[in-house]
């Protein structure tokens, strides 16, 4: 199995690319346009959008299974 086949890429980082953390600042995607920016919450680097998250909210659930 070929795992770069596998990997799923949208515009969101899943992993802060400036401090390493996981984590994001809340917000409300019922309100929020798809435009509205995602920050990460321990160093406020933009991760992506709302649309992004969206986007990979409609991948394949499977590839971020634990």
């Amino acid at each position: 199995m070929n795992l770069q086949q596998q990997i799923a890429t949208t515009g969101f980082k899943i992993i802060c690319t400036d401090c390493g953390s996981l984590s994001i600042k809340p917000t409300d995607p019922v309100h929020a346009s798809d435009d509205t920016l995602i920050e990460c919450r321990q160093c406020s680097a933009v991760r992506g959008t709302v649309a992004d998250l969206h986007v990979l909210a409609r991948r394949g659930r499977d590839l971020f299974e634990f």
